[in-house]
């Protein structure tokens, strides 16, 4: 197959993510209205999510899968788990098929993920690897940007069920352009004879990086989980304003996106990620504090998930690098750390904020933070440049 060019591939996997992406986060700024459409409570949707998130502890058993097979058919075989559970609901829409597509969907971007970052590791140098993962993280914030307004418009129209098909056709179209836009190279681990699965040496930073990942995620969860409620009863918002802050949201995360694309080459990835991760805990504890009126707490949540986003981007560039004749376990292993975090916040963020409130949340979010911080700065360090394995596009 004649490789495609770089710019081009980049454009793929960024597209690709913008689907399965706003799959897995369309529900968050609309659990009222599903609740609505089922007949249960937000609590409900809300646990349901939590489930979804553990589909994020497989990813370790794919991670070696990567090495062995390559990182593009890892990559199909994602979205096509994706593609199917879209597909589900479409056809049986209920309160079970809702429960099992949302934990497809949060599998296959555990399957999908850590190959499509490691494929930018073998592929991109440590020095200029930010850029080439800002770019892909755009598909993040644009599930928000531009997913979140059209689900909240075809929910407000066809019902809650509705954007799950356009989810699945879009999840088998993406799949035919990856198919012919990806090459399928040679992995590193391929080339090592996959010795970090022999030697289990690069463990002990993966534990660190693990559990910084957890808690910067059990932090956000913690807040976004509760947002959509919270920004309805409190403001009276309608679905299609939901849609419009989940939006905004969204401007925030693609600021932080290309932030850290254009900061992190530049001055460090280690020095972009200590600075905004202070940031970030300082936001939430003011958060609660700055949202009085409806233009102050829109203003609050986009500077917090710009600073949230730059922190996360900043993290995957130097992840790539910790161990890299193992890439995809070592992502592997930081998804599975994520989906952690978003478990545990799905499970206890809205007790959280039905206990004390939205000051309560802001609160624990911060105190997370810090202590991921902290970790970050006493246990990872910057890894040594390094172009081992580089194929240049």
């Amino acid at each position: 197959m004649k490789e495609r060019p770089w710019n081009l591939q980049l454009i793929l996997i960024s597209f690709v993510r913008l689907i399965l992406t706003t799959g897995l986060r369309m529900a968050y700024p609309f659990i009222p209205e599903i609740s609505r459409g089922l007949s249960v409570s937000p609590e409900t949707i809300s646990r349901m999510i939590s489930f979804r998130a553990l589909a994020g502890f497989f990813s370790p058993l794919f991670g070696p899968l990567s090495e062995i097979w390559g990182r593009k058919t890892l990559m199909l075989l994602g979205i096509l788990v994706f593609s199917l559970a879209s597909l589900l609901v479409t056809l049986f829409p209920s309160i079970w098929t809702l429960g099992a597509a949302l934990f497809l969907i949060g599998l296959s971007k555990a399957i999908f993920d850590p190959p499509m970052q490691s494929y930018l590791g073998d592929r991109v140098p440590y020095k200029s690897r930010g850029w080439a993962v800002a770019v892909t993280e755009f598909s993040w914030s644009g599930s928000l940007l531009l997913g979140a307004p059209l689900v909240g418009l075809l929910i407000q129209k066809e019902g809650w069920s509705s954007p799950f098909l356009a989810l699945s056709l879009g999840g088998f179209f993406v799949a035919l352009l990856l198919f012919w836009g990806i090459p399928k190279i040679k992995t590193i681990g391929e080339e090592k004879d996959n010795h970090f699965l022999k030697t289990k040496k690069g463990s002990p930073i993966i534990l660190f990086a693990g559990l910084f990942a957890t808690l910067v995620l059990l932090a956000n969860e913690t807040l976004l989980i509760v947002f959509g409620v919270w920004m309805e009863g409190k403001f009276k918002l309608s679905i299609s304003g939901l849609g419009l802050t989940a939006g905004l949201i969204g401007g925030g995360e693609l600021l932080g996106e290309l932030s850290a694309g254009l900061a992190v080459d530049r001055f460090g990835k280690r020095r972009v990620i200590l600075f905004f991760s202070g940031i970030t805990a300082l936001t939430y504890l003011l958060i609660p504090f700055l949202s009085k009126f409806l233009w102050s707490a829109l203003l609050s949540l986009f500077f917090l998930f710009y600073a949230f986003e730059t922190t996360i981007v900043a993290a995957i560039p130097l992840f790539t690098e910790l161990v890299p004749g193992a890439r995809s376990v070592m992502m592997s292993a930081s998804v599975a750390s994520q989906s952690l975090g978003r478990a545990l916040g799905a499970l206890f963020g809205p007790t959280i904020f039905a206990w004390k409130g939205f000051g309560l949340s802001g609160i624990v979010a911060s105190a997370l933070m810090i202590l991921a911080l902290l970790i970050f700065a006493f246990r990872i360090k910057e890894p040594p440049t390094s172009d081992w394995g580089f194929q240049k596009p």
